[in-house]
């Protein structure tokens, strides 16, 4: 008889246990009893509908508000780590767009693999085309008082090609838009920084990894030392107006990735942190004292040029200079209010500036410039119209 109550009251209590843990999510939802921590990366959180008659009898309402409390779930990062951790495990996928597991946990993008090996190439006639379109802007600016400045930042397919996964046949490598860029550029009078193939050069010699293991974009240290090259190149070609110096001080070792080392890890959601290399942080400052006449200088370019943004070069060290990023929008402008290219004068904006940088790094240089070569051509050569 006493067996018979203690089995009851066993099964009592896990049939309350499991009563419980039914609405364990839906009392964290409401009354947040857990800190889950939110998902990385970019993806739109689902509204919460407004309940229309119309939505009703039609269906929409019910599958927006299904979506929106699916979406709502305060286990659902949880759940989609585990998720995303599993295949990473397992099956050596990234759960992210474009994301490529490479030998030894290396992260990559797909793009700059394809662009390393090739497989975007846009053919030579292309590429000539556009640099003797370059070429007729650049004698136009120059003669406006206006430099311009080509800049090939590195790729992560291009400098840990070493770690390409075989899937991609690695060894079946053809020419490439950065080989047929680069020698265009070389037999041309345009002012041109090679980052792509110094860093290459460096990487072997470098007291700091110059490319994360688990980022998309040059390393911290790197950035720092790219921003600096950078820096005396333009005090080599302005005559008059000179760049503050940019100064390096002490490097802090450390494990832990900061700012965008870890980019694509971020963006892959995973339970657990991939072990990464040990990188440098260094303490930098821009001596802007003892400068009075800096150039205005404007930068179109890729995210590889965000960092720099972010920590002050072009507000610093260019007079407060425009960053048109991929050719759209414009920033700091467009942290207000969106400003985009495609609604400004591009001749009178271009000409009041010293400096143009045009920065790309090799995965895009398949559209190199985004744009911004043919529209400055089409605005300093436009079609002759045929009279009748």
């Amino acid at each position: 008889m006493e067996e018979k109550k203690r089995d009851d009251l066993i099964k009592k209590f896990l049939f309350i246990g499991i009563v419980a843990l039914l609405f364990i999510p839906m009392f964290s939802n409401r009354y947040k009893l857990f800190e889950i921590k939110p998902l990385g990366g970019s993806y739109s959180q689902a509204e919460d509908p407004k309940f229309a008659f119309e939505n009703w009898f039609e269906g929409v309402y019910q599958d927006q508000k299904q979506n929106y409390i699916e979406e709502s779930l305060i286990f659902k990062p949880l759940f989609v780590r585990i998720y995303n951790q599993y295949y990473h495990d397992f099956y050596n996928i990234g759960r992210a767009n474009s994301v490529v597991v490479g030998k030894s946990g290396y992260l990559y993008e797909s793009y700059y693999i394809k662009a390393y090996l090739g497989r975007d190439f846009i053919g030579d006639k292309e590429i000539q085309a556009k640099v003797k379109k370059l070429s007729l802007v650049v004698d136009t600016l120059k003669s406006k008082g206006v430099e311009l400045i080509v800049v090939f930042a590195p790729g992560k397919g291009s400098f840990y090609s070493e770690f390409i996964p075989e899937k991609f046949n690695p060894n079946d490598k053809t020419i490439t838009n950065y080989e047929v860029y680069n020698e265009k550029l070389l037999k041309s009078s345009i002012h041109y920084l090679d980052f792509r193939k110094w860093f290459l050069s460096k990487k072997s010699t470098s007291k700091y990894p110059l490319f994360p293991k688990t980022g998309i974009h040059w390393s911290k240290y790197g950035e720092l030392l790219a921003a600096d090259s950078l820096l005396r190149y333009i005090n080599s070609i302005s005559q008059f107006k000179k760049t503050p110096e940019l100064i390096i001080g002490e490097v802090e070792v450390s494990n832990i990735m900061r700012d965008t080392d870890d980019d694509i890890e971020k963006g892959m959601n995973l339970y657990y942190d991939i072990p990464d290399l040990e990188m440098g942080y260094p303490v930098f400052s821009i001596h802007k004292e003892k400068i009075n006449n800096q150039p205005k200088v404007l930068t179109i370019s890729d995210s590889y040029y965000w960092g720099m943004f972010n920590w002050g070069l072009s507000k610093k060290a260019f007079n407060n200079g425009q960053f048109w990023y991929y050719n759209e929008a414009i920033y700091p402008d467009s942290y207000e209010k969106p400003i985009k290219v495609s609604d400004i004068n591009i001749i009178d904006e271009v000409e009041k500036n010293d400096i143009v940088i045009l920065m790309s790094t090799d995965a895009y240089l398949y559209k190199f410039a985004f744009g911004f070569i043919d529209q400055l051509y089409a605005a300093y050569f436009p079609p002759e119209v045929p009279t009748k």
